[in-house]
């Protein structure tokens, strides 16, 4: 399952969305479920918060500028991910296979591109 926002940015709906597939729901719902995160908009918003909250999910906020001393993974993991899918996103912008908009802009690449990428990375 794949979920993701068309503009490209977090919000409260694809938050949810994330969470129904990292918690699925479960008859008697174990409890337990911590999720760390920055203290983005969208994952402080109150529909957020209060859909957390009848799950059974606790939050923790990390203050700003931290992230990558608490969140071990954004440099463990992430950061190598990104270096591994830098290249594939550059070799595709100098493919010549870009769809354009009207407008003469980039179309975001289909979804396949996409897993297929995250594959190799």
């Amino acid at each position: 399952m794949i979920v993701y926002e068309n503009k490209a940015w977090v919000n409260k709906s694809l938050l949810i969305s994330w969470m129904d597939m990292v918690f699925p729901r479960v008859v008697g719902e174990v409890q337990g479920k911590l999720v760390v995160w920055d203290s983005c908009r969208a994952h402080i918003s109150n529909d957020v918060k209060s859909y957390m909250k009848n799950r059974g999910i606790l939050s923790a906020i990390i203050s700003g500028g931290l992230t990558s001393y608490v969140q071990a993974r954004d440099i463990g993991i992430y950061k190598s991910f990104k270096d591994n899918l830098s290249p594939l996103i550059e070799d595709w912008k100098n493919s010549g296979n870009i769809e354009l908009t009207k407008g003469e802009n980039p179309k975001p690449p289909k979804e396949d591109i996409i897993c297929d990428w995250v594959k190799i990375a």
